[in-house]
């Protein structure tokens, strides 16, 4: 559902509302059934409310824009009530999570993706699996 304009759209609002709240978007991928974002906030907005923030305000602007989304999603709903919240630090760094959104798209990388983790859990110790 996410590919195309409506893919493209999506980047441009998730840009703007960033821009609007001051917070710096490091990362950012649209792909066609999820999106990767790595954004940078200040300590009093809570990663909860920074989703909701992004998801509420994309699903009302892509319903306007797009009445023909009303159809696909059946349920009324773009978004799923999920979302996965990390933090960068001494172990993951930004650019290791900048450079795993990147790569995203691009079909062949699968293998370079996961020896960027491989590699960032060898430096602290962490086996495979935990």
């Amino acid at each position: 559902m996410l590919g195309g304009e409506i893919g493209r759209e999506m980047k441009e609002m998730i840009g703007k509302i960033c821009e609007d709240y001051d917070w710096e978007v490091e990362a950012l991928e649209v792909m066609e059934d999820h999106i990767h974002l790595f954004v940078s906030c200040p300590p009093k907005y809570a990663p909860a409310q920074v989703m909701n923030i992004i998801k509420s305000l994309t699903a009302k602007e892509l319903f306007e824009k797009f009445p023909q989304l009303r159809k696909l999603q059946w349920s009324g709903r773009i978004w799923a009530d999920g979302y996965y919240v990390g933090s960068s630090g001494e172990r993951v760094t930004d650019e290791l999570i900048q450079k795993y959104i990147r790569y995203q798209k691009e079909e062949t990388q699968g293998a370079r993706q996961l020896r960027l983790f491989d590699a960032a859990r060898k430096r602290t110790g962490q086996r495979k699996g935990r």
